[in-house]
C-alpha cells in the first residue's frame, strides 16, 4: 500500500487538475462501473481506463473564489459558487503492479489523465495507489467511515483512492486512467526498459496459477518459447499487451506470434512458437540462430500419386502468387506512448516493388501490442518481407513413415518437372487423410540454399 495524499488549503487534498499539463488532443478515455467486468491484465506499461468501485460522501460546499476541479471545470467567482467532492475507490488492473515505474522520463511517477489533462505521479493529484498485492490492506479513511461494516481490500486488484477527490466546481466524475507498469516489465532490455518479451508474456498468459488459462505447464516446450524470446529481442520485438477485453488466450497468443513473425505450433502434446526467420540476429543485448537443418531429403521416390491423371500426375504441385499483386506497402496501427498511447500509424514500403508493379496496399493490421515505433516499424518491415518475396507453395504427398513431420520443419525436395534439384522449403501444413496419407503444404524460403 502507498498512501499519497499531500494536504492542500483547507485540509483537502491539491485540487486534480490544477497539477496538470495542458491538455493532450485525442486522450480521452471513458470510464466504466461495472459488475461483472472482466479484470484486465496488463503486461509492459500501458494506459488503463478504470472501472468505479465504490462512490459515497458526496458533498457541496460554497467556495470563494471559484476555480477549477479534477474535471476541468472553472467556476465563477462569488460566495454561491459550490465546489464538489466524493470519496471513491477506481479498479484498475490484475496486481501486484506498479504506479512508479518511472516511464519515458517522467521521474516523479507515471502518468494520470482526467479528461484531457495530464499529470505524472499520484502524489501531484491527491490520489492513493494501491499495487494489489494478496492481502492488502483496505484503504484506512474507507476502513474508519464505519467500524461496524466489512470493508473491502480488494486483495489482488490495483486500484486507487480519492479520499476526498476534489472535483471543483463540476458535480461529476471526470473520465480518469492511469500509465500502469504491468507484469514482465523491463524484460525486453535495456533498449525498451518499459515493454516485456512476448515469450514471458504468453508463458505468464497460459501457466499463472491465478490468472492464466490454466494450461499445464508441462505441456509448453520452455526451451522453444525461450528461444523464441530470444529471437523476439534480437529482432526488437519489444511489445506491451493490455488484455482489455474479452477474448479466447489462443487468439492472444496468435495475434502476438503473428506481429513476431512466427507460428504457434503443436509437437506432440507440448506447444512450441518458431520464428520464421532464417537470418541470424544479435541486436539489443541478444542473439538468436535459426535452425535451418532439413529433416528429409524427398525425390521421386519418395512422394505418392496424386492419382487424379493430368497435371495431378505431377508429384509436387505449385502455386505462384502473382507478383504485381503482392503487397509492397503496409501500415501498422500502434498505442504511442509517448502520445498518450493514442493510436499512431508506421508504414513500411519496398520501392523497388512500387516502381515496378505500382502501389500495392491493404488496410492498416491492428498492433496494440507495440507502444514504441522502432519495434512498430520492425515488425512491419518482417511481415512485409514474407508477403512481397514468399511467392511458391508447395503440395506434395506422402507415406506414413513421415508421419514424423511437423509444421515449421524443413525439408529438400526435387522434382525434374518444376526444376527442383534439393530446393529447400519449409513446412506449414499437414493433413492426413483415411489411409494415412499425408497431404503436405510447404513455402519456399527465399535466399537458403542446402
Amino acid at each position: 500500500m502507498t498512501e499519497m495524499a499531500p494536504v492542500g488549503k483547507g485540509g483537502g487534498p491539491t485540487p486534480f487538475v490544477n497539477s496538470f499539463d495542458h491538455p493532450q488532443v485525442g486522450s480521452f478515455r471513458y470510464n466504466t462501473s461495472q459488475a461483472g467486468s472482466p479484470v484486465v491484465l496488463c503486461y509492459g506499461t500501458q494506459r488503463v481506463t478504470v472501472n468505479l468501485l465504490e462512490f459515497w460522501n458526496f458533498t457541496g460546499s460554497a467556495g470563494g473564489k471559484g476555480g477549477k476541479g479534477l474535471g476541468g471545470g472553472g467556476g465563477k467567482k462569488g460566495s454561491a459558487n459550490q465546489q464538489y467532492a466524493v470519496d471513491v475507490a477506481m479498479g484498475i488492473c490484475q496486481g501486484p503492479v506498479s504506479f512508479t515505474g518511472s516511464v519515458y522520463g517522467n521521474s516523479s511517477g507515471n502518468r494520470i489523465w482526467a479528461n484531457d489533462g495530464v499529470a505524472n505521479g499520484l502524489g501531484q493529484v491527491g490520489l492513493n495507489g494501491y499495487a494489489g498485492n494478496d492481502g492488502q490492506a483496505p484503504d484506512p479513511v474507507f476502513a474508519s467511515s464505519d467500524p461496524n461494516q466489512p470493508v473491502v481490500g480488494y486483495s489482488g486488484t490495483c486500484y486507487a483512492t480519492g479520499t476526498p477527490l476534489q472535483l471543483g466546481s463540476s458535480p461529476a466524475m471526470p473520465n480518469i486512467s492511469f500509465e500502469i507498469t504491468g507484469f514482465a516489465a523491463g524484460s525486453a532490455g535495456t533498449a525498451f526498459p518499459n515493454d516485456a518479451r512476448p515469450d514471458q508474456i504468453v508463458t505468464d498468459l497460459l501457466t499463472d496459477p491465478r490468472y492464466g488459462a490454466g494450461f499445464p505447464p508441462g505441456n509448453l516446450d520452455a526451451a522453444a518459447i525461450a528461444d523464441w524470446g530470444n529471437y523476439c529481442q534480437a529482432a526488437g520485438l519489444a511489445m506491451s499487451l493490455l488484455l482489455d477485453r474479452q477474448q479466447p488466450a489462443a487468439r492472444w497468443i496468435e495475434e502476438v506470434a503473428d506481429l513476431t513473425v512466427s507460428a504457434v505450433v503443436w509437437s506432440g502434446n507440448v506447444l512450441r512458437i518458431i520464428p520464421y526467420g532464417d537470418q541470424a540476429l544479435s541486436a539489443y543485448g541478444a542473439g538468436w540462430s535459426p535452425n535451418l537443418t532439413w529433416q528429409y531429403s524427398l525425390g521421386d521416390g519418395d512422394f505418392l500419386s496424386w492419382g487424379k491423371g493430368g497435371d495431378s500426375d505431377d508429384p509436387v504441385l505449385l502455386t505462384r502468387s502473382d507478383p504485381a499483386q503482392a503487397t509492397n506497402w503496409l501500415s501498422l496501427e500502434y498505442m504511442d506512448a509517448n502520445n498518450s498511447y493514442n493510436p499512431q500509424i508506421i508504414a513500411t514500403f519496398d520501392q523497388g516493388l512500387i516502381d515496378q508493379y505500382g502501389l500495392r496496399t491493404e488496410p492498416s493490421i491492428q498492433a496494440h501490442e507495440f507502444t514504441n515505433p522502432t519495434s512498430t516499424a520492425i515488425s512491419a518491415q518482417l511481415q512485409l518481407q514474407r508477403k512481397a518475396y514468399v511467392r511458391n507453395t508447395y503440395q506434395f504427398k506422402l507415406g506414413w513413415r513421415y508421419a514424423l513431420l511437423e509444421p515449421m520443419d524443413i525439408v529438400l525436395i526435387t522434382d525434374a518437372t518444376l526444376g527442383l534439384v534439393a530446393a529447400p522449403v519449409r513446412v506449414t501444413q499437414i493433413e492426413e487423410d483415411d489411409n494415412g496419407e499425408l497431404t503436405v503444404t510447404a513455402e519456399e524460403i527465399p535466399g537458403l540454399t542446402p
